[in-house]
């Protein structure tokens, strides 16, 4: 069944080819009430720690596969994968390369960075989508979105070749905005020997566009970065709360305060293993 899935949804994508930081702002995470992916999609992932899920945060019911994390992550209710999903990430969150493809050096695993619902919100009309990728033999890779109908509604070619490490594929200015209140899947899949097929590793998720809170438009004005991913954290939006922290610690590797903040979050939804990979440029 996962194997049909698999070929199916990559079938599909082939033929479309401030320098400190009060403790009053740490970053945290905390979903919206009402937070809930479509109830018959397919696929899905998720994690959570600074991010903290709500009540009723759960994984497909009837779903295969899946991960799930959680620390400052409190999932608010409701915020649910498809109930009556299949396919999705592995346990944890990952697809694993098969050893002749990968390069050497790092772990052979595909993680997107979600939270424990493999589902997550925005405030922004092109967002972006955040992917650890390991050290492997490809040049390309293929990001792919679409409705929860099936339909594509963006898709673009990604240059990874010696990139490893955390990504951030910023949809371009070009990209439809996304519609408020609607859900859609991505997936991003490595182009392994330059071709797209059954076995070609991928990772996916679900992001949903909301409209802002009076209390979070009037933070986002803020010039603070640290102070922005902190409101956009307790509003519950992972998308641009995790986004505006990787943009913080590229600009400023080495401060302490930053490379903290960073490595709790990542640690709050279970991926503490990569709190510490290079972020790299996505060239996309």
């Amino acid at each position: 069944m996962k194997r049909r899935y698999l070929t199916s949804a990559l079938s599909m994508i082939a033929l479309i080819a401030s320098s400190t930081w009060a403790s009053a702002y740490a970053v945290t995470f905390t979903p919206p009430v009402k937070n809930g992916a479509p109830s018959q999609a397919t696929g899905g992932a998720s994690r959570g720690n600074l991010f903290t899920p709500s009540k009723d945060n759960s994984a497909p019911r009837q779903a295969t596969g899946g991960a799930s994390r959680g620390n400052l992550f409190t999932p608010s209710k409701d915020n649910s994968s498809p109930r009556q999903a299949s396919g999705g990430a592995s346990r944890v969150g990952t697809y694993y390369l098969n050893s002749s493809t990968v390069a050497a050096g790092g772990p052979a695993a595909l993680i997107a960075l979600l939270p424990q619902s493999f589902y997550g919100t925005t405030v922004s009309e092109r967002p972006t989508i955040l992917v650890y990728l390991p050290a492997s033999n490809a040049q390309e890779a293929v990001f792919s979105l679409k409705d929860e109908a099936g339909n594509i509604h963006y898709q673009m070619t990604i240059p990874v070749a010696l990139k490893a490490g955390v990504i951030a594929v910023k949809l371009p200015d070009d990209a439809p905005a996304l519609a408020v209140g609607k859900n859609y899947q991505w997936f991003l899949a490595l182009k392994v020997n330059g071709t797209l097929g059954p076995s070609t590793p991928y990772v996916d998720g679900w992001i949903q566009r909301i409209q802002p809170t009076a209390e979070l438009a009037t933070a986002m004005q803020q010039k603070d970065g640290l102070k922005q991913a902190a409101a956009f954290g307790k509003n519950g939006v992972w998308y641009d709360c995790v986004a505006t922290m990787a943009v913080l610690h590229t600009a400023q590797p080495k401060n302490a305060a930053i490379i903290n903040q960073w490595e709790e979050l990542l640690s709050s939804v279970s991926l503490k293993d990569i709190a510490t990979v290079p972020l790299v440029a996505s060239g996309n």
